[in-house]
């Protein structure tokens, strides 16, 4: 599969980070519409919710927003000019990202048609992931 390029991305406040792929044996990438998009809203706080849950597994979980501002009811990291989207999706959709230590994307989902997979589905896709042996 795909190995992502690493990216920095603006906090609400204007900090910047850069994606470190190695700290964790998973990170869920949930790559979201601009704030006027409910379902995108919607899908934040359901996320948002499991957070503890993505953890147990040794998850990061990492809202990218496109635009210049996270909703207020909402968290996340900026990707303001498209860059991340477009290098991780390869496309203006939305949809949600399993990334291993390696920076190799494991899974992929596109919320387009079909809406974004819930939270459930995606930890089961996790739990897998965190017990293969690392290679």
């Amino acid at each position: 599969m795909k190995r992502l390029p690493t990216i920095s991305l603006k906090t609400p406040d204007g900090m910047t980070v850069t994606t470190d792929w190695r700290k964790h044996a998973v990170t869920v990438i949930v790559m979201l519409h601009d704030g006027n998009c409910h379902a995108c809203r919607a899908t934040c706080q359901r996320y948002v919710a499991e957070r503890a849950a993505f953890g147990e597994w040794g998850a990061e979980l990492l809202l990218v927003w496109r635009g210049s501002k996270v909703p207020d009811d909402c968290e996340g990291v900026l990707d303001e000019s498209g860059v991340a989207r477009r290098a991780w999706l390869e496309s203006d959709a939305a949809g949600v990202l399993l990334v291993d230590r390696n920076g190799v994307v494991v899974r992929r989902w596109n919320a387009s048609g079909k809406g974004f997979p819930s939270p459930e589905e995606v930890l089961a896709a996790v739990k897998h992931v965190a017990l293969q042996c690392p290679e």
